[in-house]
This record gives structure tokens, C-alpha cells and sequence, in this order.
């Protein structure tokens, strides 16, 4: 009988790793958001992709990056045309009504980007509390609502992306141009992608975990996904696509360091 039940599992051990190893899972991934998720020369790339990648080889499941506008990211999710948002996504507690999220994997905060040439009039955190000041930030984002709460006397424009922002913070539409630290690093210091016509102000305004979203009441997939980062965590493989892609920290004093 011992015999017997050793057969039964070890079948039932091969027939759910024939199943898991057979399923695709459709991620998607809003490729206007370096590093953590971006395209280069035609393939996505960046932080989400590596973890994407890492849970195909933690589970055996083939991964399928679908590219999707940020504003259909969600509507993408309910409709069933993906499994699973892994797009830099803040968790918020309106966006929590609407999707069910897993253990943050990163945490971040919103950050502020001005011209260079205007550090010394706009580089204080008095400066944008100051009347007449005019904000930027990509719309349907924290970046909106951290700013439309905190400076609703200000002129705040919106813009589908961060392209157009830095556009219009580069020809004085804008003063300051709010958005993730992410982004603020990508533009500012990191090697390749550096616009030395901008300055960063490198202090956290926000503090904002980041995670992956699933539909509503998906739990077995939630499950899964919250078992694979805790294996991708204990094996080191998230800090490593995380420094990979941004390899900086913010010390006391907020100055950036190489990790």
C-alpha cells in the first residue's frame, strides 16, 4: 500500500508540472516607464521584464509580454486579454477596488525634475510652495494625485506621457515636471540616458510600494505569484534586476550613491 501511494504522488507530482510548464502566462507591461519597464531596439526590457522572466523559470509557466497603453492597462486585466499587470504599478487604495494586487516587491515615491539652468530659483522645496508655480505630470498616475492634492492653488498640466512633460519642462510650459523616482533617476544620472538640462531634486515626496495587479478574486493566481517573488526574494533575484536597472540609493541627506 506504501508502495502504491508513493506511485499516485510521484504521477501527481509529473502531471502538475506537465500543467504548470504548458500554461502561458500573459503579462502586461506599459513600455512608457524606464527602467522599470521600457523598450529597446523593438524588445521590452527593464526591471518587470527580468522579474517576468524570472517567474517563467521559478514555475515553469511560458511568459508572454503583451505591450498595452497605460490608461488599458486595467481595462486589459478585466477583459481577460491578460493575466496579470506587472507595469510598475503603485498600490493605492482606489486602485485596490478595482484589482487585486501581490506583495510589493519595491518601494518608491514621487520625485521632482526642474531645468538645470533653473536650480537656483526652483531647487528648494519653499520655492514650489510658492504662488505661481506651474506643475506637470503624466496623467491617471500617483504622480497626478500627489499633486493635485498638494498644490491644487497651482497651475498643474497633464500629459500622456513622460516624454511630452520633459518636453514642455524643457521649453518653460512647465516648472516642474512630478513623477516617479524611476523616471527622475533615468533622465538624471544614470549613464546613457542622462539629460544634463535637467536636475533632479532627489527627496521623496511619496512613499509608494510597487506590485504586480491581477483581476478581482483571482486568488489562485495571486497565490502563485506571492509564493514565486518569495522565492525570487530569498534567492536574491529581485534586488538583482532592481540594482541592475537602477544602480543607485538615496542616503540621509538625500544624496544618490551607486549601490
Amino acid at each position: 500500500m506504501k508502495h502504491v501511494l508513493i506511485f499516485f504522488t510521484l504521477i501527481s507530482f509529473v502531471l502538475f508540472a506537465h500543467i504548470v510548464s504548458s500554461e502561458t502566462l500573459k503579462v502586461g507591461v506599459s513600455t512608457g516607464y524606464p527602467p522599470v519597464a521600457f523598450k529597446n531596439k523593438g524588445k521590452i526590457v527593464g526591471i518587470e521584464a527580468d522579474l517576468a522572466g524570472n517567474i517563467g523559470d521559478i514555475t515553469g509557466m511560458t511568459i508572454k509580454l503583451i505591450e498595452i497603453p497605460w490608461d488599458d492597462l486595467e481595462n486589459a486585466l478585466n477583459q481577460g486579454d491578460v493575466d496579470v499587470l506587472m507595469s510598475g504599478i503603485s498600490i493605492t487604495d482606489e486602485r485596490k477596488k478595482r484589482v487585486d494586487f501581490s506583495q510589493p516587491y519595491m518601494t518608491i515615491g514621487q520625485m521632482v525634475l526642474i531645468k538645470a539652468d533653473n536650480i537656483m530659483s526652483f531647487a528648494s522645496k519653499m520655492s514650489m510652495y510658492s504662488a505661481g508655480k506651474r506643475f506637470g505630470v503624466e496623467k491617471n498616475t500617483t504622480g497626478q494625485q500627489f499633486v493635485t492634492a498638494e498644490f491644487s492653488a497651482s497651475q498643474i498640466d497633464t500629459f500622456d506621457g513622460v516624454a511630452q512633460g520633459i518636453k514642455a519642462l524643457k521649453s518653460d510650459k512647465i516648472d516642474y515636471f512630478v513623477h516617479d523616482a524611476p523616471t527622475i533617476w533615468q533622465y538624471t544620472v544614470l549613464p546613457g540616458t542622462q539629460d544634463k538640462e535637467l536636475f533632479g531634486l532627489y527627496e521623496y515626496m511619496t512613499n509608494e510600494p510597487i506590485a504586480w495587479a491581477v483581476k478581482k478574486g483571482n486568488q489562485a493566481l495571486l497565490e502563485k505569484l506571492n509564493q514565486t517573488l518569495l522565492a525570487m526574494q530569498n534567492r536574491g533575484l529581485v534586488n538583482k534586476a532592481v540594482n541592475h536597472w537602477i544602480p543607485l540609493k538615496i542616503e540621509v541627506g538625500h544624496k544618490l550613491k551607486k549601490r
